[in-house]
């Protein structure tokens, strides 16, 4: 957004809602502000609470009811807009800023082309619609142009953007742009809960139970397959059914790859036995583009004791990495993940944005060659290994598009900031009995 473009917004809703001059409106409006010598009506603010209402459900989706409320509840902060507007049309003419008729042309011809009006005539017709004279359009215009040409001359050459501030806002905002997340190549040490073999047992007996059920009617996957995990997860949402492509399966653990590849369409999985619990799979359709299916996980149940030997072995490790012990080493050794422990626990290159927000809480400090605390799990304790961290640069387009946004937010500043000097000398008197604000000023 160019800084012209920035000022034109802001005052576009004073071409379009303040076309109606001082003299008339003292005649058939309710007065609810002096400022100087000058005042402002019941009509101009009315005009801007049904502008703002309008933009409401433009651009944040609210009802026409939802905005109109939203936006009456704004009177004060809008009166107080507007109380500003009058005053820097106030300065532009003592300063006798001057306006060409080539320039009010334009801007007539513009608002001619966004509003889609194909003639003068037509132009004219919609303005006498709403009781308006091309003329009175025409010199309010030419006073917005006026403050216009202020507010440029007085505040965007203060509009200067830093790198650093650039550098510190994408910081801040990254999280909210998912290609320029940082990517991490990463390691683990899994030192999983190691279930007995009455826990398996007992894992083995319910999916066992719930294929028969399952297989006596294929439509009750899900409601079985829910009413049976509910038990360990009470917001289970186990059997509902997940649409993939072949090549979205290969991303899946080695166990289930072969699994899947040889069921058909129609078909159910026997019990997977994995080290953290019992799975089972049934896939509805099949094709070259899209696999659809379900599936369900018991797990085992974990022992105070299990939990307590997993973190002791856990602990052990960490204390090796401690005294210098190569963690690619202990990771083979001791592992229990099967897909990454030969290759060192390696994970590739993750982007932080991917991972478990716990997950990351844990990584995203770690510095590069640093290897985190043990972290436990529902499955087992883990230790994370930062091989590398990459982040990316802004391209210049979105270089450009920070900007944009932080002069926005330094004109708001500069303009508020320009305004207040304004209103500290001038005479300021609102009828709070027509629009309640926070501060009534009267010098």
């Amino acid at each position: 957004m160019k800084p012209k473009t920035c000022v034109s917004l802001l005052l576009t809703v004073f071409v379009i809602c303040s076309v109606v001059t001082p003299s008339s409106a003292r005649i058939f409006d309710r007065i609810i502000a002096y400022v100087n010598d000058d005042v402002i009506t019941k009509r101009s603010l009315d005009l801007l609470v049904k502008q703002r209402a309008f933009e409401l459900q433009q651009i944040e989706g609210y009802s026409e009811r939802e905005a109109l409320n939203s936006a009456e509840k704004e009177q004060g902060e809008l009166l107080d807009r507007l109380i500003r507007q009058k005053l820097l049309l106030e300065t532009a003419l003592t300063l006798k800023i001057q306006i060409s008729d080539a320039e009010i042309e334009e801007q007539i011809q513009k608002f001619k082309t966004q509003y889609q009006i194909p003639s003068d005539e037509e132009f004219k017709k919609i303005l006498n619609r709403d009781g308006l004279t091309f003329e009175a359009f025409r010199e309010q215009l030419e006073r917005n142009l006026m403050t216009e040409k202020l507010v440029i001359g007085r505040i965007l050459p203060r509009l200067q953007v830093r790198d650093s501030q650039v550098q510190k806002f994408f910081e801040e905002n990254r999280d909210k742009l998912p290609t320029k997340a940082d990517r991490v190549s990463l390691r683990h040490i899994v030192i999983a809960f190691k279930p007995g073999d009455e826990a398996k047992k007992t894992a083995a007996d319910v999916a066992n139970q719930a294929l028969v059920e399952i297989r006596a009617d294929k439509s009750q996957f899900q409601s079985v397959a829910q009413r049976i995990t509910s038990k360990q997860d009470t917001n289970s949402k186990a059997g509902t059914l997940i649409e993939t492509t072949p090549a979205e399966i290969l991303s899946y653990p080695e166990m289930f790859l072969t699994v899947l590849a040889k069921l058909k369409a129609g078909e159910i999985s026997e019990p997977i036995e994995t080290v953290d619990g019992i799975h089972v799979f049934m896939v509805e359709t099949r094709s070259d583009e899209k696999i659809t299916l379900r599936y369900f996980t018991v797990l085992y149940e974990i022992s105070d004791e299990v939990k307590k030997a997993a973190s002791e072995k856990a602990d052990e490790i960490f204390k090796k990495l401690e005294a210098g012990e190569d963690y690619i080493t202990l990771a083979k050794e001791h592992s229990d993940d099967t897909e990454t422990r030969e290759k060192g626990g390696d994970l590739g290159t993750l982007a932080l944005t991917a991972l478990n927000p716990k997950i990351r809480e844990v990584i995203e400090p770690i510095e590069i060659g640093k290897y985190s605390k043990p972290m436990e799990t529902d499955l087992g304790l883990y230790i994370y290994k930062v091989d590398d961290r990459i982040t990316p640069e802004l391209t210049e387009q979105e270089k450009q598009q920070i900007i944009a946004i932080l002069r926005q937010q330094l004109f708001e500043k500069e303009w508020t900031a320009y305004t207040d000097t304004l209103m500290e000398n001038a005479f300021i008197k609102i009828n709070p009995n027509v629009v309640p604000t926070t501060e009534t000023k009267e010098k």
